[in-house]
């Protein structure tokens, strides 16, 4: 049965992030509010709120902004916190239409000096060479 897996959609408001929860994931909270109707025909409203998770490797590459009004899908998980209450939230497959892919951890996500990775290779700047500069200036001067 573990090939089946149910799949929850949410958008609101993002209220909160927070990135130093741990090491894999940024938590945020998505909230709206919602109106009913009560037993004396009163429309009355109701905030709600729902926390979900995403990878931090897309950090960088979703702008992830309080007040930002964003739809995702994801998978509901849950869990029992240390003081025995129950704590759901929504793990991010789709961020406002963008594809969320856990294979992506591998490819670009950091090392643990915060540098960023590429395909697992550290992406840090090194001058070119003396031989790279000449063709750089080369192909420019072609321009003029």
């Amino acid at each position: 049965m573990d090939d089946y897996k149910d799949f929850i959609t949410y958008s609101g408001n993002i209220t909160s992030i927070r990135k130093n929860v741990d090491k894999k994931y940024i938590w945020f909270d998505i909230g709206k509010i919602e109106s009913y109707e009560d037993q004396d025909g009163k429309v009355r409203t109701n905030p709600s709120y729902f926390s979900a998770r995403i990878y931090k490797c897309y950090e960088n590459k979703i702008n992830i902004s309080l007040n930002d009004k964003v739809c995702i899908r994801g998978i509901p998980k849950g869990y029992v916190d240390k003081k025995g209450y129950r704590q759901n939230y929504i793990h991010v497959t789709e961020y406002n239409g963008i594809n969320i892919d856990e294979n992506l951890i591998d490819q670009f996500g950091e090392d643990i000096d915060g540098t960023p990775l590429w395909h697992g290779k550290r992406c840090e700047s090194t001058p070119p060479s003396e031989e790279e500069l000449k063709e750089m200036q080369e192909i420019l001067d072609s321009f003029k």
